[in-house]
């Protein structure tokens, strides 16, 4: 009776079919292991081959890649940085979170505006991402003035799964909006003292300035 209730023990041929299934199962699994460390070298070499500072964090905030842009325009090398959360070393003297960390927290605009003001955008191009422009005075020698984009990373379900940021140095086109503002500020002045009445029109016929002596 007990061993009418015992399991039947496999054949040798049932324990060889098992064998065949789970080397295959373990064939399939590190044939899936090897894609996806291809796909991430390729991921990495891209990065590394692009002209744009950009760098990823996953959902828990943990630097997976920061291109040799990135270590030249802050001076910070990738083996540094890459698998800590000091992301914030990029931008600021103390920590706080940047703009990837607040698109991965998904956070409010309440606290966006808390910690950028009205320097911050939503992005028009991509949902959920944001951009803005600010002056670093801790990046570089002498501080830099920057233009950045934070755009989460979802999962097949739509589920953030972390955030890639990308920089771009503008301060060249800030130092030639400031000079054409001088410019125009000298031109004003020069304007206004001028003891000859002057009257300026736009193109369209539309007058655009009276100097005192013409008022």
């Amino acid at each position: 009776m007990e061993s009418s209730m015992m399991a039947k023990k496999p054949s040798y041929e049932e324990l060889k079919r098992r064998v065949k299934e789970l080397e295959k199962e373990a064939a399939k699994s590190k044939a899936a292991e090897e894609a996806l460390r291809a796909r991430e070298e390729r991921l990495s070499e891209i990065m590394d081959g692009s002209s744009i500072p950009t760098f990823v964090i996953d959902g828990d905030h943990v630097l997976t890649h920061y291109n040799r842009a990135m270590e030249n325009l802050t001076g910070i090398s990738a083996n540094e940085i890459i698998g800590t959360r000091k992301q914030w070393m990029t931008f600021y003297a103390k920590e706080r979170p940047v703009l990837a960390d607040l698109v991965v927290d998904e956070a409010s605009e309440e606290e966006m505006a808390r910690l950028y003001g009205i320097k911050y955008r939503k992005s028009e191009v991509i949902e959920g991402a944001y951009e803005a422009e600010n002056f670093f005075p801790d990046l570089g020698e002498s501080g830099r003035w920057v233009f950045f984009t934070a755009a989460p990373l979802r999962d097949a379900k739509g589920r953030v799964t972390g955030a890639i940021e990308t920089l771009q140095d503008i301060g060249q086109q800030k130092q030639a909006e400031e000079a054409h503002l001088k410019a125009e500020r000298l031109y004003r002045t020069l304007l206004d003292f001028a003891p000859y009445p002057i009257v300026v029109f736009t193109l369209d016929g539309r007058v655009s300035y009276l100097n005192p002596a013409f008022t």
